[in-house]
């Protein structure tokens, strides 16, 4: 029996036992005073309630004689049950240690604490809003759960930071958590403690991932936008088996601006980049797109360096699939489009994608990604499709961004040991002064001792990875899953014209992460970021197009030492 409904028994038999009291002694003695009447029945609730002389008494007031000290007594056993449970419960909190904490209690943070429990971690939820319901819930599933004010001065203490493995804050309010983070982290002092904290909004995200090194920073809408981007490539489908590298023409389309499409434009301007593509042509429908278009190039002024932007103003959102049907006409047979379909609710997605889908007849070459909903249980069509519920993003390895860290980390490594190699070279044949240019380069240093802004431009290079590995003929989606003698295979087989439309591809991956992050083109100047490289791949000199052409040689090798790197850590 659940604490609610113990609570509504206990008030329930309350009450019961006083209208049978009060029945009781207005037919005993009619002529008492009801106050007197009632101070006799709350005596009732004594274990002494009194032994009147009239028989026979009336059934109610036996009925009350008995159930009110019951009543009682249940009362007083709950009350126990409930300060031993209690006080059990705190003890099992200041015992706690090497656990992950989890400040919030939506349904994110919740599913979080949920596959990490599952993966057998200790895991302790912290309620600043949510209330009791949300924490007995939680104890209910198998982790600790406290619930306290984000503002008490002794909520480090409380939750044992000092003591724990990991802190990760997740409420629905961006600013929270950076209070609560910074709040975490101050109070670790000298101990290790990984401080992660979500941010919902994308330019908050990039400026504090930026200002404050001390704590890391993710956001959820872009770790779902990179599984997204990876399970439905924008170049490659499954359905029509249209192969990389023969996409020439490649387009998105994204109705609704909000911040999951926010977010994906974001990743499909970092990682969109193609062998056969000179660039991505990306076309936003929405109501008030004029203020989109401001808001995205204020966000991001050199997004247009990375992308083909276009926008469409579509006045009601009933109208946004007649907008887009009339879009897909205008494209030539070979485009390859995908749709991302948001709206004001997914209801709304679920019938604006199904009039698309049988209203426009260029279908060949065409997929649409909607949110789930009701009516899209039982969806079987192939050129539609439903992304995942929420909660499926809400695991460990992807918003801790430990599968994409690790491989990122395994990019940054293979670059750091190709570099000490050229600084070898550079030594033996007596040029210092190039030794000591690379050794002088901000990056040159271990993946720990990297900025939040130098490892987020590496998950770039990490998740653009599965594209190269599909420009080269690789069908699988994971990296891991890749032969890398097969890689080397097809890299040997490439003709000089592929091998450069495959490293002005990589050039142009290179270059997006930069513009995305703020770097602009002028003499190489770190602080300021500035960097001469910024330009198309046909100005780069011959040594940096080389570097390209060895990036795209190398996959294989890149590949090898993430296997490596994964079994030495199993």
């Amino acid at each position: 029996m659940s604490d609610q409904t113990k609570k509504a028994v206990f008030i329930f038999s309350v009450c019961l036992s006083i209208a049978l009291g009060l029945h009781g002694w207005h037919t005993l003695k009619p002529d008492y005073a009801w106050s007197t009447k009632i101070y006799a029945t709350i005596q009732l609730f004594t274990l002494e309630s009194g032994n009147p002389e009239e028989d026979p008494l009336p059934l109610t007031f036996e009925l009350a004689r008995y159930l009110a000290p019951l009543t009682t007594a249940s009362g007083i056993f709950l009350g126990m049950s409930q300060f031993i449970l209690l006080r059990t419960r705190q003890t099992k909190v200041r015992n706690l240690s090497n656990h992950f904490i989890i400040v919030g209690g939506n349904e994110r943070a919740l599913a979080l604490a949920r596959d990490l429990s599952a993966s057998g971690h200790q895991v302790l939820v912290v309620l600043t809003m949510e209330g009791s319901v949300i924490a007995e819930s939680c104890w209910n599933e198998g982790f600790y759960a406290v619930e306290v004010s984000e503002s008490a001065h002794n909520l480090p203490e409380v939750v044992r930071v000092t003591q724990a493995a990991r802190v990760i804050v997740f409420t629905e309010d961006d600013y929270t958590n950076l209070k609560l983070a910074l709040l975490m982290r101050k109070a670790a002092g000298s101990h290790h403690l990984p401080v992660l904290l979500n941010l919902d909004d994308e330019q908050l995200c990039n400026t504090v991932q930026n200002q404050y090194e001390s704590i890391a920073v993710c956001n959820y809408y872009r770790c779902v936008s990179r599984v997204l981007l990876n399970e439905y490539p924008l170049e490659f489908s499954e359905q029509s088996d249209f192969a990389a590298q023969d996409a020439s023409d490649i387009r998105l389309i994204i109705t609704h601006w909000d911040l999951l499409s926010r977010a994906f434009l974001y990743q499909v301007a970092k990682v969109a980049h193609y062998a056969n593509c000179p660039k991505t042509k990306v076309y936003v429908v929405c109501k008030g797109v004029e203020l989109v278009q401001q808001l995205i190039h204020a966000a991001y002024p050199h997004i247009d360096e990375c992308l083909e932007l276009h926008f469409l103003e579509s006045q009601d959102p009933e109208l946004t699939p007649n907008v887009v049907i009339q879009l897909l006409a205008s494209f030539p047979d070979e485009a390859l489009t995908s749709i991302l379909f948001l709206a004001d609710s997914p209801e709304d997605s679920f019938s604006g994608s199904v009039r698309i889908k049988d209203q426009c007849k260029k279908q060949e070459n065409l997929r649409i990604l909607l949110p789930q909903s009701p009516l899209s249980g039982s969806l079987e069509d192939r050129q539609l499709c439903v992304l995942p519920d929420s909660a499926v993003f809400c695991n460990a390895h992807m918003l801790l961004q430990d599968s994409i860290d690790h491989l990122a980390a395994r990019v940054h490594q293979t670059w750091y040991e190709e570099t000490s190699e050229r600084i070898k070279q550079c030594l033996d044949r007596g040029d210092t002064p190039q030794a000591e240019r690379y050794q002088n380069s901000p990056y040159f240093k271990p993946w720990t001792a990297l900025r939040n802004e130098q490892k987020e431009e590496n998950r770039g290079a990490a998740d653009h990875l599965a594209i190269k590995l599909r420009a080269l003929g690789m069908a699988q989606k994971d990296p891991a899953d890749m032969d890398p003698a097969q890689v080397d295979a097809a890299a040997a087989k490439l003709d000089g014209k592929q091998l450069e439309a495959l490293a002005e591809m990589e050039h142009r991956r290179w270059a997006a992460v930069k513009w995305m992050t703020g770097w602009t083109l002028g003499p190489r100047h770190d602080p300021s970021k500035r960097h001469p490289n910024l330009v198309s791949y046909q100005k780069l000199d011959e040594p940096t197009k080389q570097y390209d052409r060895d990036q795209i040689l190398g996959t294989g090798n890149m590949l090898r030492a993430l296997s490596a790197s994964r079994k030495k850590s199993t």
